[in-house]
């Protein structure tokens, strides 16, 4: 088991799903009566899980597509994390500190690694079925699909081929076996293959069978029974999962509702059962408390970084003295604490990982300081600033445009005069960042479970996620070489001197802080012990008392 994170946020040892958000994080309890500080009393223990009825959440954007390697957007692999499955995935439970890195057998029954770090054997289960739709029909799961899903994110390549940097070659010896050699040890394989985009296909999908953008055919606890984009999911229970007894909830309904007082809405008059992180600022959750005295509320100690990016292909962004000089402008205190919960500023790694710089550290090497922003600007030529347009989407919710409004308005007082372009999920995502067609914006970051999902994706010259135009061969270096190093604490500090030249020496994208999210659920909710991946797979462990809405078992 991995060391496990430094930072622990929780006044209970109780998690809750934040189903279809940009961030997941540990939770407690606390609130009502209009003051979230207020702490309530927890669940008694409801007895054993309940099969039937229907789980409702509202979500404010969907996604462009379900193809998973296609699109790394959360919108994607949040849509189809109740349908697809990993070789192994994260262990979760009331038992398991939240976040824990402590990994267990999804689609793969065991695995197991060679002395020299080299081979990598994963044995499968056998009987597992994939879902009873055409053209798979239920039939069995196999070595086969994994080394299709494989050949796939290599000819790609999408987000996964950073997962698979390291691998030389992958053979399949049996129908339930599958080996994976590697040019140079990495000791981090097996966290790799239980990211958040190493969902195992079928061969149908890989092979073109059937439309992966539009229809997700998968081994996991749910069928997609219907997609209505923009509009609706709808997943039912998956009676061949391979969990006996799972899972306990025989639909899941999720409907994309953009404007934010109508999810709340929907919450408070007993249409939904679930209200994430993205519907909620502080204010509004008082309120909702306030209104609904049996209500659950969680405060979690997040892993989403926000962040502020810039295109080094683009003037004035191409000089280092200009984004180190955004860096400096931003009140990163003051700001978490006018929209969030609470929060810690972060480095390029979120402090809670493995390889994280701590707080106190980013907070020192990137400190509020907007009088030597504005001799950084004169040294780059700008001493009376310049204009440019930053992107910023509303597809996470309010708060992240708040949020860059604040930036544009720290940013503004040195000089740095920003019009903001308010995008529609899928443009910004894909359109503006994902392609490289902006100046400068503001927004989230996938909470990545490992260090080096951050630094190989986005911080190397060849990163999957480098929508930065960064290409710095000291970085790339420093970066490729972590990634072969065995020893715990020399990799550590490998890790840390890393992130300390980012910092320092390329100053993009620039980390702000990771927040604090509240969350609330209907009391009638039970067992929703979750991780931070992008998976849904603690959906199959949830289940509904007798009181919640249209029960039909």
């Amino acid at each position: 088991m991995r060391r496990l994170s430094r930072i622990r946020v929780a006044l209970v040892i109780l998690m809750v799903a934040l189903l279809g958000t940009a961030c997941f994080s540990p939770a407690s309890t606390g609130g009502g009566g209009g003051a979230l500080e207020q702490e309530r009393p927890l669940q008694q223990d409801a007895g054993p899980p309940q099969p039937g009825g229907t789980f409702r959440y509202t979500l404010p954007s969907d996604a462009k597509s379900l193809d998973p390697h296609t699109q790394s957007s959360y919108n994607t692999h949040i849509a189809i994390g109740s349908t697809y499955s990993k070789l192994v995935d994260y262990k979760t439970g009331p038992d398991i500190p939240y976040g824990a890195s402590e990994l267990e057998g999804d689609l793969a029954e065991s695995w197991e690694v060679s002395p020299d770090g080299l081979t990598w054997t994963f044995t499968l289960r056998q009987g597992v079925k994939w879902h009873n739709t055409a053209p798979v029909n239920g039939r069995e799961f196999t070595s086969a699909d994994v080394i299709c899903t494989m050949d796939r994110i290599r000819a790609l390549p999408g987000q996964q081929v950073g997962q698979l940097a390291t691998v030389d070659s992958w053979t399949a010896p049996d129908p339930y076996t599958v080996v994976f050699t590697l040019k140079t040890p990495y000791a981090e394989f097996d966290t790799n293959m239980a990211g958040h985009f190493m969902w195992i296909l079928p061969c149908e999908g890989t092979s073109g069978q059937f439309d992966l953008n539009t229809q997700a055919i998968g081994t996991g606890a749910y069928v997609m029974e219907t997609w209505a984009r923009d509009r609706e999911r709808v997943l039912v229970k998956n009676p061949d999962y391979f969990v006996e007894g799972q899972p306990y909830i025989d639909k899941i309904q999720i409907s994309i509702v953009p404007d934010q007082a109508a999810s709340l809405a929907a919450f408070r008059t007993g249409q939904t059962d679930f209200l994430s992180t993205l519907s909620l600022d502080k204010t509004q959750a008082e309120k909702v408390l306030a209104e609904d005295p049996t209500a659950i509320l969680f405060r979690e100690a997040g892993l989403t970084e926000t962040r502020v990016f810039m295109n080094q292909a683009k003037a004035p962004f191409d000089k280092l003295e200009v984004r180190r000089a955004v860096a400096l402008a931003i009140d990163r205190k003051a700001m978490v604490a006018a929209i969030r919960a609470g929060g810690n500023e972060t480095g390029p790694v979120s402090p809670t990982l493995f390889g994280g710089l701590p707080a106190e550290e980013s907070a020192r090497l990137q400190p509020y300081d907007p009088e030597q922003a504005k001799q950084l600007l004169a040294q780059a030529g700008l001493p009376d600033g310049f204009t440019a347009k930053m992107i910023v989407t509303d597809g996470y919710g309010a708060n992240v445009v708040r949020e860059a409004q604040w930036v544009q308005e720290d940013l503004a007082k040195v000089g740095i005069k920003l019009e903001l372009d308010v995008q529609d999920y899928a443009t910004y995502f894909t359109e503006s960042w994902a392609q490289k067609n902006y100046d400068i914006g503001y927004g989230l970051q996938t909470p990545f479970l490992a260090a080096d999902d951050y630094l190989t994706g986005e911080w190397l010259s060849t990163g999957a996620r480098n929508w930065y135009n960064i290409n710095d061969p000291q970085l790339d270096q420093m970066i490729n070489a972590q990634r072969g190093e065995l020893d715990e604490a020399k990799r550590e500090q490998m890790l840390l001197d890393t992130q300390r030249y980012i910092i320092e020496n390329v100053s993009n994208p620039v980390p702000l802080y990771v927040y604090d999210g509240l969350s609330i659920y209907k009391e009638y909710l039970h067992d929703t012990w979750s991780h931070p991946d992008y998976g849904t797979r603690h959906q199959a462990r949830m289940w509904l008392g007798p009181e919640a809405p249209g029960r039909t078992g």
